[in-house]
């Protein structure tokens, strides 16, 4: 698929849910304690694995 070919979606869609992901995890984390922290931190380390894998992949 050449970059013509790209929808708007499909440039930004994986951006947008890293940004969601991460603005949930961030004041859910800021918000609530408990179980919940273990929760919202896993959003947070989320983005951090994708971000990471995103990058590997790419070198390859």
């Amino acid at each position: 698929m050449s970059r013509k070919d790209r929808s708007l979606w499909a440039i930004f869609g994986a951006p947008l849910w890293v940004f969601v992901l991460s603005l949930t995890g961030l004041i859910g984390a800021l918000l609530e304690d408990g179980a919940w922290d273990a929760v919202f931190s896993a959003l947070l380390a989320s983005t951090v694995i994708v971000t990471v894998w995103a990058l590997v992949r790419h070198r390859r």
